[in-house]
């Protein structure tokens, strides 16, 4: 059973980067973190409305900038796989595979939403 348990957290994506937290714990201060990750979440739950609907609207220009910026402060807050999915968007976007990166855009919201529940957690 303790296989099973530990086969099914590999595969499951990583979603934070604990080393990255603890620098920043490290370079600031830990107790601005929950004023951090607050700010961060709302904007970039914000950001993941605005992918959302470049992605409906075919709007490429949109989705190439806000998916780098949301991958640059997911990294930032050591929100991993938001960061990866992000930066693999802004890609496909600048290659003009626009086929791939409304594929990868229907992901995202799902991998944001867990993202972001395992920074408050």
């Amino acid at each position: 059973m303790h296989n099973i348990q530990n086969n099914k957290a590999l595969n499951e994506p990583k979603y934070i980067d604990e080393d990255i937290i603890q620098q920043i714990i490290r370079d600031t201060d830990a107790s601005v973190m929950p004023e951090l990750i607050q700010f961060y979440i709302i904007e970039s739950k914000e950001r993941v409305g605005i992918i959302s609907k470049a992605e409906k609207e075919k709007d490429f220009q949109t989705l190439e900038f806000e998916t780098h910026t949301l991958g640059s402060s997911a990294l930032t807050l050591g929100n991993i796989a938001l960061s990866a999915i992000s930066r693999e968007i802004e890609l496909h976007c600048m290659q003009q595979q626009f086929d791939e990166a409304l594929e990868k855009s229907a992901l995202l919201p799902d991998i944001a939403s867990k993202s972001f529940s395992a920074l408050e957690t």
